[in-house]
């Protein structure tokens, strides 16, 4: 496993490239993941929303762990994400993506079970590598966000300290996610999960990010991090003044707008799967210019 990398460590949810047959096109995954291995990035999350996994199979989703472990290896993190309910699918998840060389999982509280706190604790104790937990209510909820139901800040604090936890990704609910900080243990990572968050998640206590912009702006959101925690806020909210549109840009329009604007930078990103829409060209346009005007083309 790869040793600890320095913080800040920024993350990022890794878009899965489709060919024109529809089918996942490892060939492009393999050149973006070069290019990004260049980057301050510390590491990726495969198989996440940004990466389209509910339209991926299981066995493309362990190609894909396979994949870009191949081209890593022991130079960033790699970090797969699950995102089911059942203790027994979880598991069995968690060990095929450790064979197939994650260094960690990444786990979402589940969205469908009243009984959270026996879902972490059970697969937490029993997960083959250490796991990261992610807070995010809802799909697609990056823009904006509410409190989890059946999920205190308490509960998330007590499982963050377990064992085989490295540390805890926030959501977009900076209210709820101020007092989990307090909760988190002090050796353990939190992290901020959104890019117009990013300072203001470095100011209440994060020492990391896992997040869509970093895949687009990997330096400027390790700058904005390093420079709030050496309390330079001035400089840092220069640089998270300059992201703000680009992010609201590009996630607001989700996959198919981290791939638009991926594709602008020389990435071989393609589309989302279908069904999904691709960027129109107005679109396309609009996301141009926020990069532009935040000196990321």
């Amino acid at each position: 496993m790869i040793a600890e990398i320095d913080n800040p460590i920024v993350v990022a949810p890794t878009p899965t490239p489709f060919g024109r047959n529809d089918g996942v096109d490892f060939d492009a995954l393999q050149r973006n993941i070069g290019r990004w291995i260049r980057t301050p990035l510390s590491g990726f999350v495969l198989n996440s929303e940004n990466g389209e996994e509910a339209f991926l199979s299981e066995d493309e989703k362990l190609r894909i762990v396979r994949c870009v472990n191949q081209i890593c290896g022991d130079e960033k993190l790699l970090i797969a994400g699950i995102d089911s309910p059942s203790l027994t699918e979880t598991l069995r998840l968690a060990e095929a993506f450790a064979e197939a060389g994650a260094d960690y999982i990444r786990l979402r509280i589940p969205r469908l079970t009243d009984n959270v706190a026996d879902y972490l604790r059970y697969t937490i104790s029993r997960c083959p590598i250490p796991v990261y937990i992610i807070n995010q209510p809802a799909p697609g909820m990056f823009l904006s966000s509410t409190a989890p139901r059946n999920i205190t800040a308490e509960l998330i604090g007590n499982v963050t300290a377990m064992d085989n936890v490295a540390g805890y990704i926030a959501s977009a609910d900076l209210r709820f996610e101020a007092r989990v900080r307090t909760f988190i243990p002090a050796q353990k990572h939190f992290w901020t999960g959104n890019g117009s968050l990013l300072l203001a998640g470095a100011v209440i206590g994060a020492d990391g990010a896992c997040l869509m912009l970093g895949n687009v702006a990997p330096q400027e959101c390790v700058d904005v991090l390093k420079l709030a925690s050496k309390g330079n806020v001035a400089a840092a909210r220069t640089i998270q003044d300059r992201l703000h549109e680009t992010d609201w840009q590009i996630l607001s329009r989700r996959a198919a707008g981290l791939k638009a604007a991926l594709t602008l930078q020389g990435f071989d990103a393609g589309v989302p799967r279908a069904p999904s829409s691709a960027c129109s060209p107005e679109d396309i346009e609009t996301i141009r210019q926020a990069m532009i005007s935040a000196g990321l083309l």
